[in-house]
C-alpha cells in the first residue's frame, strides 16, 4: 500500500511560506497620523546586509492587545481575535542595513526608545504611500497595511525599566539572561534584541525577528539547563502530558533521562500547512517551534526540579487553517504541562494510552514513534 505521506514537517512549513503572495492596493490614508505601537518592531529580510526596519503601529488605543502571545493564551482568544487584531497593524517600515545599531540616527532612537517601553507608546507618524497588505488565505499576515516610513516622534515618555537600561556594559548573551532573570519575557526580550540593543556598541546590528526569537530562546535555555539541570532530581516514572491549543494537539511522553527533547509533528490534511491534502508526518530539529518546546522544557525543569527525556507529538488540525507563528508551541506546551494525564511504568503502555486518543484522527503513534531516536534508543538499552 503507498504511503499517503509527503515530504516532512520543515519542508512543508517552508514550501507554505514560500507559497507567501503579496500584492498591495493603494488605501485612502493620512500621510501623517496619530497612532499608537503596542510597542512592537518587525524587522524582515531583503537582501543583506540590508533589512526592513519596521515599527507596527494603530490608530487603536487599546494596542496592548495587538501583539501579546502571553495575553492572548491566558485568555485563549480566539483566532478570528488575534487575526483581527493583527491585521489593524500598520508596518511603518523603511530600508536600512543591520550595522544601524552603531551610528547614529534619529529614526532608530526613537524606534529603539518606543520599543523598550513595557507599556504602549503615542506616536506622530509620516508615511509615504500605504499599501494593504494581503496574504493568500493558508499563510497568516503579521499587520494588515505597510506604508514607507519617512518620520517617527514619540509623543509621551516610554516607559522602560531601570534594570533594561543599566545593562550596557553586558555582552549579550549575559543580558538576555540576565533580564529574563528579572522576570521579563522572552517576547520582550527578543523585540529589543531584534533591533540591536544588547551587547558592546561595537558589536551590535539589526536582526530579523524570526531569527531574534530563536537565538533568545536558545540563549535562555541553554542557560538554564547549564544552571539547573545538573541539581534536578530525574524522573522515577513515565508521564503523559496533553494539550490542545488553537487546534494544535499537544501530547508529552516525559522518561527517565538527562533532559533529551524531541519534536514529532504531525500535519494532518486541511491544516495550514497541509500540502496537496496530504498526512505529513517527521520530526523537527530546525524550525523555530523547536526552539520554542526546548525553552518551554528547560522552564518546566527549573520550576519543578524533575528532569527526564521528553518526546512531544504535535498534532497539528484542520481546526488551525492559519499560522499563528511559533508562540502557540511555546504557549502551548507550557499549558500541556500543567495537564498530566496518567502515569506508567512502561513506555509500551504510554504509547498504547496516546494512541487511544489519537484514534479520532484516524492516526497511529506507532507511526509517529518511529522518527525517534529517543525510543529507538530506549528499545536498544532495554535488550542490554
Amino acid at each position: 500500500m503507498k504511503d499517503d505521506t509527503i515530504l516532512d514537517p520543515v519542508k512543508a512549513k517552508r514550501l507554505s511560506e514560500s507559497m507567501k503572495v503579496l500584492y498591495g492596493r493603494s488605501i485612502h490614508l493620512k500621510e501623517e497620523i496619530r497612532g499608537f505601537t503596542p510597542p512592537s518592531s518587525l524587522i524582515t529580510d531583503l537582501s543583506y546586509p540590508k533589512v526592513f526596519l519596521g515599527i507596527l503601529l494603530s490608530e487603536s488605543d487599546r494596542i496592548e492587545y495587538y501583539d501579546n502571545p502571553i495575553f492572548w493564551a491566558k485568555e485563549e482568544r480566539r483566532i478570528e481575535d488575534i487575526i483581527r487584531y493583527r491585521s489593524s497593524l500598520i508596518n511603518a517600515r523603511t530600508i536600512s542595513d543591520v550595522y544601524l545599531p552603531r551610528k547614529k540616527s534619529r529614526l532608530y532612537d526613537s524606534i529603539l526608545e518606543s520599543c523598550l517601553s513595557i507599556k504602549s507608546v503615542d506616536l506622530e507618524v509620516e508615511l509615504r504611500k500605504v499599501r494593504e497588505a494581503k496574504f493568500i488565505p493558508r499563510v497568516h499576515p503579521f499587520y494588515g497595511f505597510i506604508g514607507s516610513l519617512r518620520n517617527l516622534k514619540v509623543i509621551e515618555n516610554p516607559k522602560v525599566p531601570r534594570k533594561v537600561e543599566d545593562i550596557n556594559d553586558l555582552k549579550a548573551e549575559e543580558a538576555v539572561y540576565y533580564i529574563y532573570k528579572e522576570g521579563f519575557s522572552d517576547y520582550y526580550i527578543s523585540r529589543i534584541f531584534s533591533l540591536g540593543y544588547f551587547g558592546l556598541n561595537h558589536n551590535r546590528k539589526l536582526v530579523p525577528s524570526k531569527w531574534a526569537i530563536t537565538a533568545v530562546q536558545s540563549i535562555i535555555e541553554r542557560n538554564i539547563r547549564r544552571e539547573y539541570f545538573q541539581r534536578s532530581k530525574i524522573v522515577d516514572y513515565i508521564y503523559i502530558f496533553n494539550y490542545k491549543f488553537y487546534g494544535n494537539d499537544f501530547y508529552g511522553i516525559l522518561m527517565p533521562g538527562n533532559g533529551e527533547v524531541e519534536l514529532i509533528e504531525a500535519i494532518l490534511p486541511g491544516s495550514a500547512y497541509s500540502i496537496n491534502n496530504k498526512l505529513i508526518i517527521g520530526r523537527d530539529k530546525e524550525s523555530g517551534g523547536y526552539y520554542s518546546l526546548r525553552l518551554s522544557f528547560a522552564e518546566f525543569v527549573k520550576d519543578t526540579g524533575l528532569l527526564g527525556n521528553l518526546i512531544v507529538f504535535r498534532i497539528i488540525t484542520d481546526e488551525y487553517k492559519i499560522p499563528l507563528g511559533v508562540w502557540v508551541v511555546r504557549e502551548g506546551v507550557k499549558k500541556m504541562f500543567f495537564n498530566n494525564l496518567a502515569r506508567s511504568s512502561s513506555l509500551y503502555e504510554a504509547l498504547s494510552f496516546i494512541n487511544s486518543k489519537l484514534i479520532k484522527y484516524n492516526l497511529s503513534i506507532y507511526k509517529l514513534i518511529k522518527y525517534s531516536d529517543l525510543y529507538k534508543q530506549k528499545k536498544i538499552t532495554s535488550f542490554i
